[in-house]
């Protein structure tokens, strides 16, 4: 099996643990029930999450932070509680589909023409689950008049795990494109060779 680029080194910044990094945001989103009163307060990030995320700390403050002033201010409590649960819904689905298309992609082989196009269908499902969730989120926030960008930075960890998916895709219809015409890629050392020859020296 042909080992996609984003998956040679244990690094955490591959397109899956970016996606499963991105579904904990979002489901924090979730959780966080866009300001719908409790009866009692509860910190909405769990201790799993702050202990295997530390890089998030600075988000994760940002939330409680949030949190905090939303909870004073109950700001949606003037919306049917049917429509939170849609969003939320929604948000939970697209991310889990997200977090799914790229496992599945990943399990594919890739040692048939028709094997590679289900892998490069799934991926593109996967890219547009993200265009799915930042869609979603900017009608919460245009709909419900709130900020969520305030407390969440989930709009720079979409990023992130959509171009990590734009390099798998590119990746899988190269090794397509090479799977069906072989003379490619018996070639590419030497073109990859020429490419760092003529690479400009940084200054």
């Amino acid at each position: 099996m042909s080992v996609p680029s984003w998956k040679q080194t244990a690094s955490k910044l591959d397109a899956f643990a970016e996606a499963v990094k991105l579904r904990h945001i979002i489901t924090q989103m979730i959780m966080r029930n866009f300001g719908l009163k409790r009866e009692k307060y509860d910190a909405i990030v769990g201790r799993q999450v702050r202990e295997k995320y530390p890089e998030l700390k600075s988000m994760i403050a940002k939330i409680d932070a949030y949190q905090n002033e939303v909870e004073k201010a109950r700001l949606l409590t003037e919306y049917p509680e049917y429509i939170i649960g849609k969003v939320r819904d929604n948000l939970f689905r697209y991310s889990s589909d997200l977090v799914s298309n790229i496992a599945a992609a990943n399990e594919i082989q890739c040692k048939t023409p028709n094997e590679f196009v289900k892998r490069i269908l799934l991926e593109d499902d996967a890219i547009g689950d993200i265009a799915r969730i930042r869609q979603e989120v900017l009608f919460i926030e245009e709909f419900f008049r709130i900020d969520l960008s305030r407390y969440m930075e989930y709009s720079e960890q979409l990023e992130i795990t959509k171009n990590y998916l734009y390099r798998w895709k590119k990746s899988t219809v190269r090794d397509y494109d090479e799977f069906l015409h072989p003379e490619k890629k018996a070639s590419r050392p030497e073109k990859e060779k020429a490419r760092k020859r003529h690479k400009p020296k940084k200054q």
